[in-house]
């Protein structure tokens, strides 16, 4: 029996079985003689380095953890999916580009492409290629229907010659084949077809430099420059004039996925913050004793068990409501994008200056804090994210489920369920703009009767949830009202009110997440708490409220409190910091303090 093997064998797996054989395949990053670990991970990030051995080891679990299983992947469900990122992640964020830099270029094979397309993909990614995405442009940035790179007609080969710049297109020297979507003729969305381009840089009509990210050190982006490049007619992938709609619906994968990378980050972050707390004495009392750090190290504890939660909902929701996901995944980018940034500044100030020195058991922190700090702008920057979420924020309207919308409680029950078996993934599913009612605010006042039946207010604990569930009852109410107001304002006005609206309702729809989350696993252990308790749920539901009020202070010290205990005793128990959490490989002498 190899170590990883008698690694694996000698604890649960859990519910994220393929997740706990990797934490336990890549060991204790602690530990400083790991070549996985952290100690790594900052030395790479000294010399700019590729992941190179983690990749190797985390690269098989990871690469075609995505796609279905009918196109040759490895997908099982995308909260399985979301858990083999952060184990992998959560000891170095390059791997996630390392590994998955493709997900945008393959989802939108798999979604558009012939079946032998979509075969010549996988095959690339089983064998360890990588496909890079050119979409951006150095001259137009977000506003991609500006792009101006084209793909014409070759009248002497009737295929095509395609011409101009993308950039940041990810593993510029690795990529073993490029998707590129390229203006085809018309205006608006349907001018753009995508090509799937081999070997780009085996091109002599394709130059190229790289581009080294402030964060996420070693990964390369490049800057390409295309010259009359020949495309065979046969790389054309789904119809002239679907290249932009079918990117648009591959990145809502794509952004339920990467909140990973953010959830790793600042679970690795808040641990290293903890065991700093914990050691270093001032004032004859160790930092984390002192009122004010603990209220910081709570708060930051509530902003991700917030994130997890409702990072949760929406990998799962992948299968029972892949057309919210137009919506959904934009909800979640923007709460897990603030959220994260939040953490990193609160442990940031606990630590003092040893979050900023790149040396010593916290030198890994700031590097963590960098490569989060990319990932706010993988797939979609916050503002474009904020937009589209703005431009379907009609879907509030309506306050509750009816009789007819019952197939669609049920669903929500699933989706919410971590226990309940999802239905197979229906990529076709998937829509540039979602309908209907908005489902997880649609399902609330379902979940908050519920609730307010079994607890009571006996305790002073379940009273406070009850109160802050009223009050979410409330805001969701005004929301819906100035959602209405929209349409009495100039559209000036409304350009910039509705994208303030946005973040504001995402923060509220997280909050109805973690209340339907609660609700329907109340009979079982979420957070290492017992079953039924709101230990978890009070911080991070009145951190999703204050934060929708414009509110940015830290949390009332019993509601830190109760944030900071439930981080703490996972962490003792070396867990991930997630709903149902998987064990974490130690080893001895790195227990934590």
């Amino acid at each position: 029996m190899t170590t990883v093997e008698s690694r694996t064998a000698a604890i649960d797996l859990g519910p994220y079985p393929a997740a706990a054989a990797l934490e336990a395949a890549l060991g204790d990053p602690r530990a400083q003689d790991n070549s996985f670990g952290f100690a790594a991970m900052l030395a790479r990030a000294e010399r700019d380095a590729f992941p190179d051995a983690l990749a190797d080891i985390a690269g098989p679990a990871l690469r075609l953890s995505y796609v279905p299983a009918e196109y040759g992947g490895d997908l099982i469900t995308y909260d399985q999916t979301l858990m083999l990122v952060r184990v992998a992640a959560r000891r170095d964020l390059t791997i996630m580009p390392a590994t998955m830099i493709d997900i945008t270029a393959t989802l939108c094979v798999l979604l558009a492409g012939s079946p032998e397309q979509r075969d010549r993909v996988v095959r690339l990614l089983r064998s360890g290629e990588s496909i890079g995405f050119a979409f951006s442009e150095p001259a137009h940035g977000s506003d991609l229907l500006a792009n101006t790179c084209a793909l014409t007609p070759d009248p002497v080969t009737g295929g095509w010659l395609l011409d101009g710049e993308k950039w940041l297109t990810g593993f510029g020297k690795r990529a073993g084949a490029m998707l590129v979507i390229a203006h085809t003729g018309g205006r608006g969305p349907a001018a753009y077809s995508m090509a799937l381009v081999h070997d780009p840089l085996r091109q002599s009509s394709a130059r190229y430099r790289l581009q080294r990210p402030a964060g996420m050190r070693g990964t390369d982006f490049a800057h390409f420059q295309f010259t009359e490049l020949p495309v065979a007619d046969d790389a054309i992938v789904g119809r002239i004039g679907r290249g932009m709609e079918t990117a648009m619906r591959a990145m809502q994968v794509v952004r339920a996925t990467s909140v990973g990378a953010n959830l790793a980050a600042v679970d690795s972050a808040l641990r290293l913050t903890l065991e700093f707390a914990g050691r270093h004495v001032v004032a004859g009392r160790p930092v984390g004793e002192h009122a004010l750090n603990r209220r910081e190290l709570g708060t930051a504890a509530a902003a991700l068990l917030a994130g997890d939660a409702v990072a949760l909902a929406c990998a799962r929701a992948i299968h029972t409501f892949p057309a919210a996901q137009s919506l959904w995944s934009g909800l979640l980018k923007a709460v897990l994008t603030e959220l994260s940034t939040e953490a990193f500044t609160r442990c940031a100030d606990v630590l003092g200056t040893r979050g900023v020195l790149r040396e010593g058991p916290e030198g890994t922190f700031d590097v963590l804090r960098a490569d989060n700090a990319v990932v706010r702008y993988f797939d979609t920057s916050p503002t474009a994210n904020l937009r589209l979420v703005a431009m379907q924020l009609g879907r509030f309207v309506e306050a509750g489920f009816t009789a007819a919308q019952d197939g669609a409680l049920e669903l929500l029950s699933d989706t919410f369920d971590l226990d309940a078996t999802l239905p197979s993934l229906d990529f076709t599913s998937l829509t540039l703009s979602a309908r209907g009612l908005e489902v997880v605010t649609g399902g609330f006042p379902v979940a908050a009767a519920g609730m307010r039946a079994v607890l009571g207010a006996a305790r002073p604990c379940t009273g406070r949830a009850l109160e802050l569930v009223d009050r979410l009852e409330r805001a969701l109410a005004a929301a819906r009202t100035d959602i209405t107001g929209l349409a009495e304002l100039s559209t000036s006005e409304r350009a910039t009110v509705t994208v303030d609206l946005a973040l504001r309702v995402a923060y509220l729809h997280a909050g109805a997440a973690c209340v339907q989350l609660w609700w329907f696993n109340r009979a079982r252990s979420l957070y290492g708490t017992t079953p039924g308790s709101v230990d978890w749920l009070l911080p991070a539901l009145a951190l999703l409220l204050d934060r929708a009020d414009c509110r940015t202070a830290r949390l009332p010290m019993v509601l830190a409190d109760n944030a900071f205990d439930v981080i703490a005793r996972l962490h003792r128990d070396r867990r991930l910091f997630t709903a149902r959490p998987l064990p974490l490989a130690t080893e001895e002498g790195t227990e934590p303090s």
